[in-house]
């Protein structure tokens, strides 16, 4: 009974072990080949690997590692994703240091490699390796920004199996194509195309089919040839950003074209064959010189969208009208100079219209809501337009974006607009409006932007706005808007931007300021030339992220908060750069004083502004030390107030100011030396205070050389002054090397009769020690007789002090 029990036990052990060698024998029919996995670490040594994409390249199975994709069947290696950096600010992940036919020689060793992405590394201009047209295996080969240069190698005519070849490039030029193009024809099973930035301009015009096909940014010219309709197969087309003058009456046997992108070229012309394209669904032309659009683009029933922005039309064809799945028709920046155009009470489909900067000359229909029922946005902006707002196009249901500004729009504003729950984007500045702002403002709605500035509005503040709980912009500045400011910022949470500038607005900045607002998302506050009145409250150095503060031109009294020295963004703007590109807090330009001048600031630059304003203000005290922790602030101006005191000793330590102004206040005192430190200051004023002494030199300090930005302080001399400094407003080495040659004379003697004098000590007694050795011997044996005495002493010292010491101890 035992030897049968271990008997089965020896079976079950070999039919478990059996099986698990099975499975893993399975499982090693998975892992790479050892051929293939040399190959790789090969390759790898090929490339410096900074970002240590490759680090994972080092355990047996190279099917594990990263960017390597195995046949699950055979473990040959099929497919290597090694696509560096997609951020044209970050560096690419691998950089080439060894000979790039050793790439190429050591990929040809993958037989089955399919699918290679080396695209956003780093090649160092080297060739494509002619090799890589020996990869008959290959479906998809991306070298997009790789930083290859010079000519394409014909051999990767021989890639029959391609269905996706990438060779786009950073730099127009990076890659050319010599003599024929014909090389590409023979990619039979070619489906999309991208040699976007390649130059093509000494390749023949031999086209050949595809479904997709990029040529974008070739400074291609001419013509597009005839050979273009036979791409019979072609179902997107993008030949943007070259320099082709003409379309050929061949393009409207593209029966499949689906997008096509013609835009940034110079076409004059559109032929009458396109309204052939009838599965046509995309049309970029914009930025041409087309005068003329012709009747048989009304032909395209599947087009969705349209942009002929950027040219030269005068009129567009009523065909227009029949377009029944248009949605979106771009029309900016022509030379209409005519009346509204009536074919667009035809298409009912239209969800977006851009007619600005059109020369549209006359009112809005009053109907336009009923015209246009699906309209979602609205881009009117820089026309010649008349008359009031229909209140039909306020009673949009799916409006989210309505921008008329730059227009000679008279009466009020719609209350219509009220109603709206799909409205986000609002922008009526720059027209005539007048009467007071609707106050009828409801927290569902979904307004994010609003700009009502420079119009004639009047009338208090609506402050059913604090309701619009997603409001991101508000510019109400340069109207007529009067009497108290009672709104809290605290209860705008979501704001970026507050531009109430230019009205007539009173009222206590405390009560504006108040409340817990240390998260405050607040950018820019603007309150400049109201009649704002009070101190400046400390609450106000809680906006964390407060870049743009002006307060200037108003009735502010006190002194300037210490704690302004602690706003984030403008210590360390670090925070700023990582938000340059986020959000859209910039869409409307702000108007500020810098450098004595309103300066407009749009989109970048006024991300990248960092200002603060107290001018034309009844602040008093000194400006507080803790200002110039602010080392990253553009613009310091606290002009026309009643400061007092002296110039920070430290302000040199702004190193980012490009412009200060202190002028008109009583500030005394010498101008610190350290303000030569600021090597970006490009406009200063300085002036009708009570300064006094050299004013510094250096640096960008002796770039700016007006004389009146120190006028009105009768007591300040040197350049750019007439008025020269004495001796007594000098220090005094200066003064004594400056105006008393004979002095200075006596005092160079001086100190080399003591120079000298030094000199023949020294060496008379070192100079000996070092060539007379008998006497250098003596020299050191006295210095060691003299140290051991001085020990000794010290010695019996101490002996003597501690038996006093014991002897006192005792008798007590």
């Amino acid at each position: 009974m035992r030897e049968t029990f271990r008997a089965m036990l020896v079976l079950v052990a070999v039919l478990f072990f059996g099986a698990a060698e099975f499975c893993s024998g399975r499982n090693t029919s998975f892992s790479c080949i050892e051929k293939e996995r040399k190959a790789l670490l090969k390759f790898k040594l090929c490339f410096h690997d900074p970002s240590h994409m490759l680090s994972s390249w080092k355990s047996n199975d190279c099917c594990e590692w990263r960017g390597v994709g195995c046949d699950k069947n055979n473990g040959y290696v099929i497919s290597l994703q090694l696509r560096g950096s997609v951020f044209a600010n970050q560096r690419p992940q691998l950089y080439l240091i060894d000979d790039v036919e050793e790439v190429g020689s050591s990929l040809l060793k993958l037989r089955y490699l399919k699918h290679l992405d080396l695209s956003n590394n780093n090649f160092s201009g080297n060739l494509i390796p002619p090799s890589f047209g020996l990869m008959k295996q290959l479906r998809y080969l991306n070298l997009s920004y790789a930083q290859f240069g010079g000519r394409i190698p014909t051999e990767l005519g021989n890639l029959t199996r391609l269905h996706v070849l990438d060779l786009s490039s950073y730099y127009y030029g990076e890659l050319k194509v010599d003599d024929d193009i014909q090389w590409i024809s023979h990619l039979s099973s070619l489906q999309r195309l991208d040699m976007s930035g390649v130059n093509l301009s000494h390749a023949s015009s031999n086209l050949f089919q595809l479904k997709s096909i990029d040529l974008s940014d070739n400074q291609l010219n001419g013509s597009i040839p005839d050979s273009i309709g036979q791409l019979s197969k072609l179902e997107s087309m993008d030949l943007s950003e070259n320099q082709l003058r003409s379309i050929p009456d061949s393009i409207g046997q593209l029966s499949e074209l689906e997008g096509m992108d013609l835009s940034e070229n110079q076409l004059r012309s559109i032929p009458d064959s396109i309204g052939q394209l009838f599965k046509l669904r995309i049309m970029y032309l914009y930025e041409n010189h087309l005068r003329s659009i012709p009747d048989s683009i009304g032909q395209l029933s599947k087009l969705e969208i349209m942009d002929l922005s950027e040219n030269q039309l005068r009129s567009i064809p009523d065909s227009i009208g029949q377009l029944s799945k248009l949605e979106r028709i771009f029309l900016s920046s022509n030379q209409f100079r005519i009346g509204f155009p009536k074919w667009l009470q035809l298409p009912k489909t239209i969800k977006t219209v851009d007619l600005s900067n059109a020369s549209i000359s006359s009112p809005l229909p009053e109907n336009i809501g009923h015209m246009m029922p699906m309209l979602e946005e609205v881009y009117l902006a820089n026309n010649l337009m008349k008359g009031s707002i229909p209140k039909s196009l306020c009673n949009l249901k799916y409006l989210a974006i309505l921008d008329l500004s730059n227009n000679m729009l008279y009466g009020n504003i719609p209350k219509s607009l009220c109603n709206s729950k799909s409205l986000g984007y609002l922008d009526l500045s720059n027209n005539m409006l007048s009467g007071s702002i609707p106050n009828c403002w409801r927290n569902d709605q979904s307004f994010f932007f609003i700009d009502l500035s420079s119009n004639n509005l009047s009338g208090l503040f609506p402050s059913t706005m604090v309701q619009l709980s997603s409001l991101s912009l508000l510019h109400l500045n340069n109207n007529s808007l009067h009497k108290g400011l009672h709104v809290a910022l605290k209860n705008f949470t979501s704001l970026l931007v507050l531009d109430l500038g230019e009205n007539k607005f009173s009222g206590n900045l405390t009560s504006i300021v108040r409340g817990e607002i240390s998260n405050h998302s607040l950018k820019v506050l603007r309150l400049r030339k109201n009649l704002v009145s009070g101190y400046i409250p400390l609450e106000l150095c809680s906006f964390s992220h407060m870049q743009i503060l002006d307060l200037a031109d108003n009735h502010l009294t006190g002194s300037i908060p210490p704690c302004f020295g602690k706003f984030p963004i403008m210590v360390n703007a670090t925070q700023l750069i990582h938000d340059l590109y986020g959000g859209y807090w910039d869409e409307a330009p702000l108007m500020e004083v810098v450098k004595g001048r309103y300066l407009e600031y749009k989109r970048l630059t006024l991300r990248l502004e960092i200002s603060i304003d107290l001018s034309s203000n009844n602040l008093i005290g000194s400006i507080p030390e803790e200002l110039i922790l602010l080392k990253d602030l553009h613009n310091l101006n606290l002009s026309w107030n009643h400061l007092s005191g002296k110039i920070p000793e430290k302000l040199g330590q702004m190193e980012n100011l490009e412009s200060l102004d202190f002028s008109k206040n009583g500030l005394s005192g010498m101008i610190p030396n350290s303000m030569s430190s600021l090597t970006k200051l490009s406009h200063l004023n300085l002036s009708y205070n009570n300064l006094s002494g050299l004013i510094p030199t250096g640096y960008q300090l002796q770039t700016l050389e007006d004389p009146t930005m120190y006028a009105g302080n009768p007591q300040l001399c040197g350049v750019p002054l007439l008025n020269k400094c004495s001796n007594d407003t000098l220090p005094p080495t200066t003064a004594n090397f400056k105006d008393n040659d004979e002095g200075a004379l006596k005092r160079m003697w001086f100190y080399i009769v003591v120079l000298l004098g030094f000199a023949t000590g020294f060496w008379g007694v070192v100079g000996t020690l070092i060539f007379v050795k008998n006497w250098r011997y003596a020299y050191f044996q006295w210095v060691d007789d003299v140290q051991h005495w001085i020990l000794v002493v010290i010695t019996l010292k101490v002996s003597c002090f501690k038996k006093m010491f014991n002897g006192n101890k005792d008798d007590q």
